[in-house]
């Protein structure tokens, strides 16, 4: 049972947690695991702690991993039954053995062969973003992560790039209705749009089964690798959450972090421009620890358990801050600062690990180094503007830049 004495409390959403969540991670790190009543879970911090839950599945179920629509509140609901939205569990939610058929079949869109088909892609749109920026100065969040993103994760899951603009703005409902701290009136609002998202969707769906092509949906209405094709429901729920969520928001920061990792540091980006072919690999795995695009998963406990030291009962939720475990200093020794060599860096949390480790690390690699790239090749002289502070979105799930404003000579 939590008591009053148990809570230490983080709420992503405001101050000072939204600035800066890593005070509260150390502090948290160097106490017993703490409940907080904002998310109504624990919090695991601990870099030896999330190992021990992420490698006990039987344990530690991903059932509750992301939250589901239909645990909204009964008005949201109502909107969601009108709207016919469907609501299957989400893969990262699966335990084993039903989670193999799903994986498998999702793994199909993130092959190394499909990650070799889309260079030319990202290639064409970084470069053609650039040529877009106006003289001199640019927004590389605005401008250039999220429509570079937005190119390649459709074409991955095969939406057309004519509805960009419209598929953003479901996204974005869809992340609204996983975040239990949003107004409910906002998830309502969001709620009555997925309907039309639903029935677009549903189109898709019905012309892959009639004519299959080489993208992420005809694998979940075909299967792949063995594997037979997954219900429609499925493929609704992994198409606009695991795929376009997932494959939208963190590589968007994720680009975003490492480029501003590079530009506060003087010696960093001296290395990446001397020779970018080894630094900045080495840069991206550094900048994902420090600054994990995903805030974390939760996890509930199947049996009695102790983990830290905590007693646990059975039906205890626990929110995994892998953002906290990349910064552990007894596992990454001076953890704020940036070091290229960092002898231990893959061992990162930033795209889980074990189980659920997420299947479009590999894309996502090859998308912040192709922006990147295409960034330090093309603007010499690239530098933060004079008056740039760092601000980052209000978000329950992703740690991301609102802005990132650079000059170039």
């Amino acid at each position: 049972m939590t008591t009053t004495a148990d809570a230490f409390d983080f709420n992503p959403m405001t101050s000072p947690h939204r600035e800066d969540p890593h005070l509260f991670y150390r502090a948290a790190r160097a106490r017993p695991i703490a409940f907080s009543p904002s998310l109504g879970a624990y919090m695991v911090t601990r870099y030896e702690d999330l190992c021990a839950v992420i490698d006990d599945p039987d344990t530690y179920s991903s059932s509750i991993a992301v939250p589901r629509f239909y645990d909204n509140p009964p008005e949201v609901v109502a909107e969601l039954e009108r709207g016919n939205v469907p609501d299957a569990t989400a893969v990262v939610n699966e335990d084993e053995p039903r989670h193999e058929h799903y994986r498998r079949v999702f793994d199909a869109g993130f092959t190394g062969a499909r990650v070799r088909a889309m260079m030319p892609t990202m290639r064409a749109r970084a470069a053609e973003l650039v040529d877009a920026f106006a003289a001199g100065h640019a927004d590389l969040v605005g401008e250039y992560a999220v429509p570079f993103v937005q190119t390649v994760i459709s074409a991955i899951i095969g939406l057309p790039p004519e509805d960009t603009a419209q598929i953003q703005q479901w996204t974005d409902d869809v992340v609204m209705l996983w975040n239990p701290l949003a107004p409910v009136e906002a998830r309502v609002e969001s709620a009555r749009r997925l309907g039309d998202y639903t029935a677009y969707l549903q189109e898709i769906i019905d012309a892959r089964r009639a004519e299959p092509r080489e993208d992420l949906i005809s694998d979940l209405v075909h299967g792949a690798h063995g594997f037979p094709g997954v219900g429609d429901e499925y493929v609704h729920t992994i198409a606009r959450g695991a795929a376009r969520v997932a494959g939208f928001d963190t590589t968007r920061d994720a680009i975003t972090a490492t480029m501003l990792a590079i530009l506060q540091n003087p010696d960093v980006y001296r290395q990446v421009t001397d020779d970018p072919a080894r630094a900045i690999p080495r840069v991206t795995e550094e900048a994902l620890r420090r600054d994990a695009p995903h805030r974390g998963l939760f996890r509930i406990t199947t049996r009695a358990t102790e983990l830290g030291g905590t007693p646990l009962e059975a039906g205890t939720p626990l929110l995994l801050l892998f953002g906290s475990g990349n910064r552990d200093e007894t596992v990454f020794p001076d953890p704020d600062a940036v070091v290229l060599d960092r002898p231990n860096v893959r061992d990162h949390l930033a795209f889980g690990r074990g189980l659920h480790v997420c299947p479009g690390a590999p894309m996502a690699r090859a998308e912040i180094r192709v922006a990147l790239e295409t960034l330090l090749r093309r603007l010499p002289g690239l530098r933060l503007a004079a008056d740039y502070e760092p601000t980052f979105i209000a978000s329950y799930f992703f740690r991301g830049l609102e802005r990132l404003d650079v000059v170039w000579s």
